[in-house]
């Protein structure tokens, strides 16, 4: 069962759903039937299923931050016909809050895969990282609710 894995959704290519294990570059891919594996030389470094719209409808586009596991059960059902292995539940997104410069923040955390499908080496977040429209779109989050250090950012009960 793979445990880390970053999960994106692209409108754009056919309602594409690729799972990234690793933000090395793709270099190489085989076709089996219904999924697309995905190689950085002979290095398995991800899976493609094209047309994901057969299975479910997603509509959002872009990373997807904390995956239900509904999904993922959806997802694992596809990769087992398949004979690939299995995809994790996640039990966490990787973006937590944290104090900068005496501000509450959204932090990626070490090893989090970011908008851009590369992997953070742990950084505070902006509106554009997190897909958030503001005019403010190039500057960090500030949380502004009294909330506690460390809480999953995309956990968070609404108020």
């Amino acid at each position: 069962m793979i445990k880390e894995y970053g999960l994106f959704n692209h409108h754009d290519d056919n309602n594409t759903v690729v799972i990234l294990f690793t933000d090395e570059k793709i270099n190489n891919k085989k076709r089996l039937n219904e999924v697309t594996t995905l190689f950085h030389d002979n290095k398995l470094i991800g899976y493609q299923i094209d047309n994901f719209v057969r299975y479910a409808k997603i509509k959002y586009s872009g990373i997807i931050f904390l995956p239900s596991n509904i999904l993922i059960d959806v997802i694992n059902n596809i990769l087992i016909d398949e004979g690939l292995e299995t995809l994790d539940y996640k039990k966490e997104s990787g973006y937590v809050t944290k104090m900068n410069n005496n501000k509450l923040g959204v932090f990626a955390k070490e090893g989090t895969f970011l908008r851009d499908e590369t992997i953070s080496k742990g950084r505070f977040c902006t509106y554009y990282d997190l897909f958030i429209n503001s005019e403010k779109e190039n500057e960090l989050i500030i949380i502004d609710e009294d909330i506690k250090e460390n809480i999953d950012f995309f956990m968070m009960e609404e108020k």
